[in-house]
């Protein structure tokens, strides 16, 4: 009997990932807290990190 049923659960998972997809993209830095703001420029790193007087 279930032969029946496959295109239509087919159709249904698929709109479910498309749909959890765009939920992603749409909704996804502000449910997973992301940063907004650019990474520091890599000369500030360097001079951070190799130029320390020792």
């Amino acid at each position: 009997m279930f032969h029946v049923y496959w295109p239509m659960l087919a159709f249904v998972t698929l709109i479910f990932v498309v749909g959890a997809i765009m939920g992603i993209f749409k909704w996804g830095p502000k449910l997973c807290k992301l940063r907004h703001t650019t990474l520091p420029e890599s000369e500030n790193w360097r001079i951070k990190t190799y130029e320390q007087s020792i």
